[in-house]
């Protein structure tokens, strides 16, 4: 029987995610590909979450897929692994990873495609397929490259070497290397929960656009009327006119 498990709490107005695969190093097995866009799909339902971390149990995030059960997590129904991606990246609540250890593989695959990463000094990464003779998803091949450049995917594809963090910084493979990155997600957990949510989910949604070369034009039209239609920006307007915090209609 497989081990490991995702868990999902909600603490206020933020849903937790942890992968927890106890002696494999927060390994995903193929039940855990399965079940994380039914927990991201659970987590946006609810009225109160506005948003999501995903982090590892214990002293790492995710050493990637479980080898062990490859073949049913790249089996004939085709992989687990990308619907697990694509719903990262369509949750429409901004999301942050927060890697405490080794991320690995598929474990750099789910980070990068979290809006936000944020590491432990002590962290490491690598993308392991060339040791293992496995094809590297599109998708995730666009993302890393998304994010780092094509030579630096290239160093880290190529080579499957691990980095440390302070090099995955200056890779721009995460957004911040800190001493502590439960409480500086925290932080800033609450940072965003208290802004305007239609601000940070219009933001979401025109910058992946631009990251994709897609037009905006439109959907920024939509979320402005949205804007003037809930009162949200005359809200927004009137606080820091009066000198109070705002209180956002839209939720």
């Amino acid at each position: 029987m497989s081990s490991g498990e995702l868990r999902l709490e909600v603490d206020q107005n933020v849903a937790r995610i942890t992968i927890d695969n106890a002696g494999k190093r927060n390994a995903m097995n193929a039940a855990m590909w399965r079940r994380l866009p039914e927990l991201l799909a659970e987590a946006a339902a609810d009225s109160e979450v506005r948003v999501v971390v995903l982090t590892g149990a214990g002293d790492a995030f995710c050493a990637g897929a479980d080898i062990s059960e490859l073949h049913e997590i790249e089996g004939p129904e085709g992989s687990a692994t990308e619907p697990a991606e694509r719903a990262l990246l369509e949750c429409p609540l901004p999301t942050i990873a927060l890697i405490n250890g080794l991320c690995i593989g598929g474990g750099c695959q789910l980070a990068a495609a979290c809006d936000l990463r944020i590491a432990a000094e002590s962290a490491a990464f690598g993308i392991t397929p060339a040791k293992l003779g496995v094809v590297y998803p599109p998708s995730s091949i666009a993302r890393l490259t998304d994010l780092v450049g094509p030579s630096a995917a290239k160093l880290l594809l190529f080579s499957a070497d691990f980095f440390n963090a302070p090099r995955a910084l200056a890779m721009r493979l995460v957004d911040e290397v800190v001493t502590d990155p439960a409480e500086r997600v925290a932080e800033l957990a609450g940072t965003i929960a208290g802004r305007s949510q239609l601000s940070v989910r219009a933001a979401k949604e025109l910058v992946d656009l631009a990251g994709r070369g897609k037009p905006m034009a439109e959907r920024a039209e939509h979320w402005h009327d949205v804007a003037v239609k809930t009162g949200e920006t005359a809200e927004g307007v009137g606080a820091f006119l009066e000198r109070r915090m705002p209180v956002f209609p839209f939720a």
